[in-house]
């Protein structure tokens, strides 16, 4: 059969629109700089997999301006929509966006079959806005973001409940992204001992 016969053969379809350009939003890392880091921070996947502090300090990021320890308080953080959930991703993505300004942020990615051959692989945030649209939050998924801030001797993990954890070496070098909480409205809860 004569394919200018079929029904469609005389369409064209514009696919000018499939040309827009793709951001990158992240980049191979050097094996001497993943070298680098991974010397840093010995305990990364430690930290990654939640089994260890990687022997560094710890403080809690949250939208809340204290601990939630009474049951009273819970219903708190059952935010999926509305006004209320529009404005803790305001103050959120506002800071991580602050914090791709401020330093280098790096993360990463499992590569190879699990568990036996997967692999840590490092990577670089190049992009501002990929760095926030993967930090937002998800109701449908746990949150993924953990972000390695060689340059500050910082680790940030995400967590589910609008309260994230920094792991750092000195409170000194940390200072910026204390800072960059606090001007994103956001607040700095440290761990009783």
């Amino acid at each position: 059969m004569d394919a200018s016969n079929w029904p469609f053969a005389a369409t064209r379809i514009d696919v000018s629109f499939f040309e827009v350009p793709i951001m990158k939003i992240l980049s191979r890392v050097s094996d001497a700089e993943a070298q680098s880091i991974h010397r840093q921070f010995p305990l990364l996947e430690a930290v990654l997999e939640k089994h260890s502090d990687g022997g560094m300090q710890r403080v809690a990021i949250s939208i809340f301006d204290h601990w939630l320890r009474d049951e009273s308080e819970w219903h708190l953080m059952d935010c999926f929509n509305g006004p209320e959930r529009v404005n803790r991703d305001r103050k959120l993505e506002a800071h991580w966006a602050a914090v791709f300004d401020i330093t280098p942020a790096f993360t990463v990615r499992y590569r190879g079959r699990w568990p036996n051959k997967a692999k840590l692989v490092l990577r670089r945030y190049t992009s501002r806005d990929g760095l926030v649209k993967h930090s937002k939050f998800n109701a449908r998924k746990s949150p993924s973001q953990f972000l390695i801030l060689p340059e500050l001797g910082c680790i940030y993990a995400a967590a589910w409940d609008d309260t994230n954890i920094l792991y750092f070496t000195t409170r000194e070098a940390a200072q910026p992204i204390f800072d960059a909480a606090t001007r994103s409205g956001l607040f700095v809860l440290s761990y009783e001992t």
